[in-house]
């Protein structure tokens, strides 16, 4: 089935801007077009005020904790956050999780994200989640022999060195990504350098255990390699803390990064080096879990970075970063783009600025799917309501 899709402005997977452009979607595959294209279609549509753009891809989350009642005016640290957590989330029952991971998806989808970094605690968002990768978490003394791949390593203060390296040793024999919070917080650098941290003072004697190795090492980047951890298929989540040269080792060794800059704020742990980060390839944005943020908005993280940033980096990069970067980070890049996946962005007056259109209030949001019947008829409801 042929489907004509136009807009105002069309955006293509490259970052391309089209005005007044077109989008043919036929055979799964999507053509962009800088005019109207003749012949019959299945369904043709041209949406006024509405910018057409690749899905956003969330590129870490915990859907599984979506029902948590996060409340960041009652955080005032990471410690705060981190002791409420080890409290609660366990108190979560699987139908309880099962619903979180369905209220996570939906609610993504009403801000146009469909593809997923996510990671799974108690081993249910494996079976939900369709698009993009779900992780499951390691962490602990013991390494799960039956774990799946792909890993997610929970932190260097949570986990065992050996349970890294085995995690590391399984995800190299399949070849597979796997995930890790690298430098949230500023006491992680101190943890790899033997420095009193709170980890040791304050959540160790909470949770009844002391660290498991004496490892120690100049800073989370050399502490990763020299155990073994810090190889191309390592994604490094959230960075905040790490100095631009520790940044960089992981650009040279290939290593996908995402940042989730509104979680940082939240949980007071600062603020990723956007614009120092902005070019490299393999940058992607996510939003962490509903369990330490607000909505699973990606819109919101470009926002906030661009304003946290005072402008200095480019929407255009922020949108990529939210979108393409996320599926290269994620290695899902062919599956996304032939996905028939796209978002939709309508506002209430003409759009002379696609990309100064993300960062307005009074716009609506849709992820929908080409290959869908009637997907262009539902657009059009979308975008006269």
């Amino acid at each position: 089935m042929r489907k004509a899709l136009g807009a105002d402005y069309i955006i293509d997977f490259d970052m391309n801007i089209i005005k007044d452009g077109w989008l043919v979607f036929h055979n799964g595959k999507i053509d962009f077009l800088r005019y109207e294209p003749e012949g019959e279609f299945h369904e043709k549509l041209k949406l006024a005020n509405t910018i057409i753009i690749p899905s956003f891809v969330n590129a870490h989350t915990h859907l599984e904790l979506s029902l948590m009642d996060f409340e960041p005016s009652k955080i005032e640290s990471f410690f705060d956050w981190l002791l409420w957590i080890i409290s609660n989330r366990q108190k979560l029952d699987k139908e309880e999780i099962k619903n979180g991971v369905n209220r996570g998806i939906e609610l993504s989808e009403k801000w146009g994200t469909s593809f997923f970094g996510d990671i799974s605690s108690f081993g249910v968002s494996r079976n939900i989640v369709q698009n993009g990768i779900v992780f499951n978490e390691i962490l602990g003394k013991f390494f799960n022999e039956n774990a799946e791949p792909p890993l997610s390593i929970h932190a260097v203060y949570s986990t065992s060195v050996e349970t890294m390296k085995k995690a590391v040793k399984k995800s190299l024999k399949y070849g597979t990504l796997y995930q890790m919070h690298v430098g949230e917080t500023a006491e992680e650098q101190k943890f790899v350098r033997g420095e009193p941290n709170l980890f040791e003072t304050l959540i160790y004697p909470t949770i009844g255990r002391k660290r498991f190795e004496n490892v120690y090492a100049e800073n989370i980047i050399t502490y990763l390699e020299k155990i073994g951890v810090l190889t191309p298929l390592l994604i490094a989540v959230h960075c905040t803390n790490l100095s631009r040269k520790e940044l960089e080792k992981l650009m040279e060794k290939g290593c996908g990064i995402v940042i989730c800059p509104r979680s940082n704020i939240f949980l007071k742990t600062g603020f990723p080096d956007v614009e120092f980060l902005i070019d490299y390839e393999k940058l992607a944005m996510g939003t962490d879990g509903l369990s330490s943020n607000t909505s699973l908005s990606m819109i919101s993280e470009i926002k906030t970075t661009y304003i946290k940033t005072e402008g200095k980096v480019n929407i255009k990069k922020l949108l990529k970063a939210a979108t393409i970067g996320g599926a290269k980070v994620l290695n899902i890049e062919s599956d996304y783009r032939r996905s028939g996946i796209l978002t939709a962005i309508t506002t209430e007056k003409r759009i002379s600025d696609p990309l100064t259109a993300l960062l307005m209030d009074d716009i609506k949001v849709n992820a929908f799917d080409l290959k869908g019947e009637k997907v262009l008829n539902s657009l059009r409801q979308f975008s006269d309501n």
